[in-house]
């Protein structure tokens, strides 16, 4: 896990030093990225390429694993950030083929897997990745990210080159962009949306889609897809086959992202996901299959809070073995002094006020010594977690489909569930207009963040492209859920995980996340999604009968949920540090909102308790981290 930057010239012709100081400005970019690679640092310059590298040492300690990594000719040239978990499989079936390898690395396994199989060498690959190749001998830049777009790689084209990297921050740094990209604005203020579209909140500035390659030859860019997750029911399995496989891809998951030559530990809440994690492992260690003895696991804490989890995580904790539990307490005047740094540090304005929490738990296990941590992130998109929010899709599907049992269903989310007939007809209704439309109903009319903005701001910005449409012959479950998946709510969360993480130097791992896990969850009926109000039944009734009830029986799902609402009503220091900013001559110059009826709402937030307070916030403090001059 790692920091990555370039400078390419598209002319491959063109030596960049000739234009610019190539090697000192990719220092710069390395210096911008010393948090994520405090172990070593490396460049390479050479023609019409300069890469950039900051290493965070996980596989493989010995410098000679240290980047950029060139092969034994030094005509091919890498730069990686991630992590490879099937590289040992790799390597095997490289070193059969007559491949000869000079580390224990991953990094030099994509090497030699990219010289053996060339741009098909991704589908080989089972991990986290985001990498640049270039290869001398066909003049060639060939750029990888994975297939959930877990590791970040962001560019940039200007004046005939190409710039990466890890973070926007480095970029920034390098060429100097500070234009915003207002639809980008718009679609966070108004919808909350970070949308996996390939746009970034800088003009002109764009990420590289998930299971996408970059590639530049013959002096042209080019962005090819080569994985991407599609429905694939496969009806004729029986519930019990699907239950075995499920068990054992989910065992195989976690094992392999144990594989480290630096201690793991967990991030666990009282929820499903990380406590079946945190099962799975125990059961590791019991067997023998796992080095550590011991796993330090890591939970939010917050007191007097009506959805701390703490207690239910510490019951748990009493009935494995060889975990170790640390409570993280999070404070008000900790979470002010985090905000100004933090909206620099995230490249983007933050998703929400558990981007700082999470962010204080990564400091704690820093504290700890931990470089590396497994979480749970993946399983309610792909499962049907979240049945708050999609139980509309899967109550239409009820009543068109032959085989459902509407009534049944609807009976069940009200009574058992607690959501009232209101709602879910709410919700129904909402699943049959189109997503862009509702989004506006709701900024317009629920949380009231339109009518605060200019007019023309909104005009020229207004809709988005959704991925999911109502279709009355089904399947419309899982098309809200792939639409979460490819196209909003996970490309947000890995974005602020991966930032959040690799501020302290740690490195994050899902294995609900790996792209075997996302395919079976795409492969099976809905009934072992969500069936009789409860969600994720898979899961619930395979590992979940090795966990206490309170947690596999429990129909309530919080997330990661915190106090935000609490602090800006209630706590007068925050209030006074919300009040300066509201006050500030560069909230009230922006012409892309009216800032005298935000200060009312703000005034009032009693009155308007929907309002998208954290994000008016936010996106003001990180314009000024980044100098942004036209909002």
């Amino acid at each position: 896990m790692c920091g990555i930057n370039g400078i390419i010239a598209i002319d491959h012709e063109v030596e960049i030093s000739q234009k610019i100081d190539c090697r000192a400005t990719i220092s710069k970019m390395n210096d911008t990225l010393y948090h994520r690679g405090p172990d070593a640092a490396g460049t390479f310059v050479q023609n019409s390429v300069g890469l950039g590298f900051r290493r965070l040492s996980i596989i493989d300690l010995d410098e000679s694993a240290n980047q950029p990594m060139l092969n034994e000719n030094r005509d091919i040239v890498i730069v990686f950030n991630g992590e490879i978990y099937n590289y040992l499989e790799i390597k095997k079936e490289l070193l059969a083929k007559g491949q000869t390898f000079q580390t224990k690395s991953d990094t030099e396994v994509i090497l030699k897997a990219y010289m053996e199989y060339g741009d098909d060498c991704v589908h080989h690959f089972n991990g986290m990745w985001a990498f640049a190749i270039y290869d001398f001998r066909k003049n060639k830049l060939f750029c990888s990210r994975d297939r959930m777009g877990v590791k970040p790689f962001y560019y940039y084209k200007t004046n005939n080159k190409l710039f990466f990297s890890s973070e926007l921050k480095a970029i920034h740094e390098a060429t100097g962009i500070n234009k915003a990209n207002h639809c980008r604005v718009y679609q966070y203020l108004s919808y909350g949306y970070r949308l996996n579209n390939g746009e970034t909140f800088f003009k002109d500035c764009y990420e590289l889609l998930p299971g996408t390659n970059l590639i530049i030859e013959n002096d042209q860019v080019s962005l090819k897809s080569y994985w991407s997750l599609k429905n694939d029911l496969f009806e004729h399995q029986k519930d019990l086959d699907y239950k075995e496989e499920f068990t054992q891809l989910f065992k195989n998951a976690v094992k392999l992202r144990y594989r480290s030559d630096v201690p793991v530990a967990l991030l666990l809440s009282g929820g499903l996901d990380s406590s079946a994690i945190a099962r799975v492992t125990d059961s590791l260690i019991n067997s023998g299959e796992l080095g550590q003895n011991e796993i330090n696991a890591f939970i939010a804490s917050f007191p007097n809070f009506k959805d701390d989890e703490t207690e239910i995580a510490r019951e748990f904790v009493k009935t494995c073995s060889h975990i170790k539990l640390h409570e993280i307490q999070v404070d008000t005047k900790h979470t002010i002094e985090s905000l100004d740094k933090l909206s620099y540090d995230f490249d983007h304005p933050l998703l929400s006020f558990n981007t700082v929490v999470h962010n204080q738990i990564m400091k704690a296990c820093k504290e700890k010594g931990i470089k590396v941590v497994i979480n749970g992130q993946g399983s309610d998109e792909a499962l049907a977690g979240y049945d708050k929010t999609i139980c509309g899709a899967y109550l239409l599907d009820q009543l068109t489909s032959k085989k459902g049992n509407f009534f049944k269903e609807f009976k069940c989310l009200n009574k058992e569930n607690g959501y009232p007939k209101k709602y879910l007809l709410t919700q129904m209704a909402k699943s049959i207009l189109s997503p862009p439309f509702a989004s506006y109903l709701r900024a317009r009319y629920q949380e009231k963040m339109i009518p605060c903005l200019n007019k023309d701001f909104v005009k020229a910005n207004g809709g988005y492209h959704s991925l999911y449409k109502f279709s009355p012959s089904g399947g419309n479950l899982n098309n809200y859920l792939l639409d979460a998946i490819k196209n909003q709510d996970i490309n947000a969360i890995l974005h602020y995980e991966d930032v959040s993480s690799m501020n302290q130097s740690i490195e994050i791992r899902s294995p609900f996340l790996d792209y075997r896990m996302m395919e079976f969850a795409f492969s099976i009926p809905d009934s072992l999604k969500l069936k009789g109000g409860v969600s994720k039944r898979i899961l619930r009734e395979t590992i979940g009968k090795e966990l206490p009830d309170s947690i596999t029986k429990n129909r309530k799902k919080i997330g990661f949920n915190t106090p935000f609402t609490d602090y800006i009503t209630n706590d007068p220091v925050f209030k006074n540090y919300v009040a300066g900013i509201l006050e500030s001559e560069s909230f009230k110059a922006k012409n892309i909102w009216d800032a005298d009826k935000i200060k009312k709402v703000f005034k009032n937030s009693s009155a308007n308790p929907k309002f998208p307070y954290w994000r008016v916030l936010n996106l003001e403090l990180w314009s000024r981290a980044y100098n942004i001059d036209n909002l």
